[in-house]
């Protein structure tokens, strides 16, 4: 399962930095078209929302998965160091509680957002791309923090099983 996950988060990663590499590419030929050619290029702030937010909501879950993110490093490590681990996890259980708890609020929200969007089948103003496809991004990078967090709950109780 290590493997597979592994494997999944090494696909996701290559797509995450192919499209943050095509943005690059996008922006780079809206300055040029703009200062250049002296054209406009309205399509281009569209697709750089739409591109933003994925590589935003699910970079961020992947970033949850490893421990990434922001975290009080200083008392974390402190709190190792002293071979205090029990005090390490309950401060781990109260970061993933907290995370989890409010992306489940994201997703029961998010889910009511989507589902009004397919019905009324509401699209962007110039690429009419639908618009629930933008908020699948943030619902995708939620709802992998939830799952992520319930696992890193249960992982976390061999720091009350290893007391010194």
């Amino acid at each position: 399962m290590k493997n597979l996950s592994s494997k999944l988060v090494a696909g996701a990663e290559m797509i995450l930095g192919f499209i943050g590499l095509t943005m690059i590419l996008i922006e780079t030929f809206a300055v040029f078209a703009r200062n250049i050619l002296h054209t406009s290029t309205p399509w281009v702030d569209e697709a750089l929302k739409l591109m933003f937010i994925w590589i935003v909501f699910v970079g961020a879950a992947l970033c949850f998965r490893t421990d990434e993110l922001i975290s009080l490093t200083l008392i974390e490590d402190s709190l190792k160091e002293k071979k205090k681990m029990a005090a390490y996890g309950v401060m781990k259980v109260v970061q993933y509680v907290s995370a989890v708890g409010i992306c489940i609020l994201l997703v029961y929200q998010l889910s009511t957002i989507i589902r009004t969007q397919l019905t009324t089948g509401e699209a962007t103003t110039v690429l009419k791309y639908p618009l629930w496809f933008m908020n699948l991004g943030v619902f995708l990078g939620v709802l992998l923090i939830v799952v992520m967090g319930v696992l890193k709950i249960f992982d976390t109780l061999q720091y009350f099983r290893k007391e010194d």
